[in-house]
């Protein structure tokens, strides 16, 4: 069996008796000019080949694009969940084949055998099980999937070759409706349970590969808590005798297997393009959601300088500083193989990116960005180098909106899912622990000691006086105030 990845949920399907077109999205952008592709593609739609079936999955814009519809052959029989909007649309556009299925329907050609399996989510869509001699492939789509489900497809086909599996928990309307844009962890520790009891011969991550554009773009740094590399990760921890057959599809991609012979050609399709793997654009970051964290460099200072000691700071210092304190504070993020992000915003819009990774054994900062980093600050360059150079204090770095981080730090195993808040234990950010009253001398703060200079000329000076002889006295543990005396 072939499957070509078209882009984000479109899929070509080839078995050994027919061809099948599902979700079909061809142009960019799409769901009212708000998607588009990423990575980026392009469909040479005069290339794509003749199918027999056209399967529509659910009425959501990204997989039922009338545009895409309007150009493909209106004779084809087009299998659809049991609704009428899509099928009214359909005849609109000039479809005459149309067929609602229900829940674990089955369409038969040839050796290859087609059913639709439920979603929990109790609008009008399904998932598809394609299924011939060479094996069994589940396409997921955007399914909520019960264990019942699973049961059901594992008994009537033993087991699942190849799964193109729901793997995303999406946030995008937790910000709209005031509600929790914090790393869903229960939520995606039960898709990567109902995986676990599928026990699929391959895998891929399926659909979800998408951006928001203009006035929506702000959504991707809260929609996809989850990148590509890490549920690529989280699945071989969980299932190790998958080996190699974990996949990351791009557009253009092809994967053909037969029972648990996998093979992946990179843009071995011949209709689409791959243009631009622009997936850093969709990096989760909800503390910087909807107000951008900008450096206004208030004071002014050198850019140039604030690099060069910013530089020194976190490729020098500020590892020493972690290797000194490991055994005191650090023990938890070595344990939980803490990848730290830090990410430093500057007056004239340029970006310094380190990364620490706590489970290697020597601590280190080197530049770029790991799509693996589950722990994540963000600081203005004019905020860290006040720090470093004494002139801000701890308060500052909350009040000012500087400084921002959160963390998405969690272990996978092939028993279950773990994150600390659920062991009662609490990772401090190393950026905050740096300037830390621990490590700070106590008896001065460069807030006060402004506030000092500043003020000074306006305190009442009193004459001076004997010191008169009232001091207190300390007795068993208290202290007496004696009265005044009479003149």
């Amino acid at each position: 069996m072939e499957i070509h990845l078209i882009g984000h949920a479109s899929l070509f399907i080839e078995t050994k008796d027919c061809r099948i077109l599902m979700d079909p999205v061809f142009g960019d952008p799409f769901y009212e000019d708000r998607n588009e592709t990423c990575p980026k593609r392009e469909v040479i739609i005069e290339n794509l080949p003749e199918f027999d079936f056209l399967v529509i999955s659910h009425s959501h814009l990204d997989h039922f694009d009338i545009r895409t519809l309007a150009y493909l052959p209106k004779t084809v029989d087009v299998l659809i969940p049991q609704d009428k909007l899509i099928e009214n649309y359909l005849l609109k556009l000039g479809y005459s084949q149309i067929y609602g299925l229900k829940d674990f329907d089955e369409v038969r050609m040839g050796s290859t055998n087609l059913q639709t399996t439920r979603s929990e989510n109790r609008v009008p869509e399904f998932g598809l099980v394609v299924s011939d001699d060479s094996g069994t492939f589940w396409n997921q789509v955007d399914t909520d999937v019960s264990s019942t489900t699973i049961s059901k497809i594992l008994s009537k086909y033993s087991k699942v070759d190849f799964l193109l599996a729901t793997w995303q928990p999406m946030l995008e309307a937790c910000y709209q409706l005031n509600q929790s844009i914090a790393f869903p962890y229960i939520a995606y520790s039960q898709l990567l349970y109902k995986i676990a009891l599928i026990q699929p011969q391959g895998i891929a991550p399926g659909a979800n590969g998408f951006k928001y554009v203009d006035d929506a773009a702000w959504l991707n740094q809260i929609a996809f808590p989850v990148t590509r590399e890490k549920f690529c990760q989280d699945i071989q921890e969980m299932i190790p005798k998958l080996g190699g057959n974990i996949f990351a599809l791009d557009p253009g991609d092809i994967l053909t297997f037969c029972g648990s012979d996998f093979t992946c050609s990179p843009a071995a399709c011949n209709y689409v393009n791959k243009l631009d793997d622009n997936r850093d654009s969709i990096v989760f970051a909800p503390v910087k959601a909807g107000n951008k964290l900008t450096d206004y460099n208030c004071k002014e200072s050198e850019i140039d300088d604030i690099k060069e000691v910013i530089k020194q700071e976190i490729i020098f210092d500020f590892p020493k500083f972690i290797e000194q304190h490991l055994t005191e504070f650090f023990l938890e993020h070595q344990k939980w193989k803490v990848i730290y992000q830090l990410e430093v915003i500057f007056a004239d819009d340029s970006i310094f990116q380190w990364v620490i990774d706590f489970s290697n054994e020597k601590i280190t900062a080197y530049q770029g960005f790991n799509p693996l980093a589950n722990f994540f600050s963000y600081t203005t360059a004019s905020h860290l180098y006040g720090r470093l150079k004494g002139a801000l204090g701890g308060e500052y770095t909350m009040d000012s909106g500087c400084y921002r981080s959160y963390q998405k730090v969690y272990s996978v195993h092939s028993l279950g899912f773990v994150y600390p808040a659920a062991m009662n234990v609490s990772l401090a950010d190393p950026l905050l622990l740096r300037f830390s009253n621990v490590f700070q001398e106590k008896k001065s703060n460069p807030v006060l000691d402004r506030a000092v200079e500043k003020w000074s000329n306006a305190i009442t000076k009193e004459p001076s006086r004997a010191k008169a002889n009232n001091s207190m006295l300390k007795f068993e543990g208290v202290f007496l105030k004696p009265t005044k005396r009479a003149k």
